[in-house]
Parts: C-alpha cells; sequence; structure tokens
C-alpha cells in the first residue's frame, strides 16, 4: 500500500490559495446552476410608458423595466417591436439611473389606428419574454387651409 504524507502548509500558501478557490467556486457555481436549468425562468417584464390604452401623436416615448431576479442570469437586452414579433426588433437603451430600459417611436411614421406595441427582454442564457401594450395613434392635427405656422423671430 501507499503511504501519505501530511504536511503543515505556512499561513501565506493558504492566502495566496483562498481567493484562487473563490474565484473558481463561483465560476464553477454558476457554469453548474446553467448545466442544471436553474436559470430557465425568463426576466419579469413591466411596461412603465406607454400604458394599454394611450392615444399618441407625434413622438412615442417607451420605458421598460425588466428584471430577472436574483436566481438569475441577468438581462442581456430589451428590444420593441410595432405590430408583430417576426420583424426586426429595436434596442431599448438602459438608463442606469433609474435601471429603466427607454427609446422613442414617431407615431406619425405609423398608420392611424389601433397598434400592439411588443416588448421583449432577453437573458443573458437565452430565456426571454414578450408581452404587448395596445395603443392608439391619432391622426395630427390639421391647420385649417390658408393658415401658416411662422417660425418665432
Amino acid at each position: 500500500m501507499g503511504s501519505i504524507t501530511y504536511r503543515k502548509l505556512g499561513s501565506s500558501s493558504w492566502t495566496s490559495f483562498l481567493p484562487a478557490v473563490a474565484i473558481v467556486g463561483l465560476l464553477g457555481t454558476h457554469l453548474t446552476a446553467a448545466a442544471l436549468g436553474l436559470y430557465s425562468s425568463a426576466p419579469s417584464v413591466s411596461v412603465v410608458e406607454p400604458l394599454t390604452g394611450s392615444s399618441l401623436e407625434g413622438r412615442m416615448q417607451i420605458a421598460v423595466r425588466a428584471d430577472d431576479g436574483p436566481m438569475g442570469s441577468g438581462v442581456r437586452g430589451v428590444e420593441f417591436q410595432l405590430d408583430s414579433t417576426s420583424g426586426t426588433w429595436k434596442p431599448l437603451t438602459l438608463d442606469p439611473s433609474s435601471m429603466t430600459y427607454r427609446g422613442t417611436w414617431e407615431a406619425a411614421s405609423g398608420t392611424v389606428g389601433h397598434h400592439d406595441l411588443y416588448i421583449r427582454a432577453t437573458d443573458y442564457t437565452g430565456n426571454h419574454r414578450t408581452v404587448y401594450v395596445t395603443v392608439n395613434v391619432s391622426a395630427s392635427p390639421t391647420r385649417p387651409a390658408g393658415v401658416q405656422v411662422l417660425a418665432p423671430l
């Protein structure tokens, strides 16, 4: 049989060894959680602006809060689309001061009537949640014939 030799390590060995163990342990924990499917829930999404049923003219402000929770992998991004989920998604920008994703859409470029604004939040493991609000795009106010708008002096 083989023999086992025990050696006492000095305190400096433990000091330099422990941070490496902590980093490997943290990385291993996240990899294990991802492999076991523990990051399988999609981020929660809350549309702050516009509210369902809003009537819009001109520029539509979009504000969304998304959170992947304490056990999630984190929100990678939030995007929006109008009237479809199969086209090109447009990214919203994170405002770090309020932790709100923001963007704009020119309502005047859309057709008059009801539209569904789809919002999608995706986490770092690829899970995504899509929500929508319905808004009404109104016609731009029209001016009576012969009325000119003058620029201020």
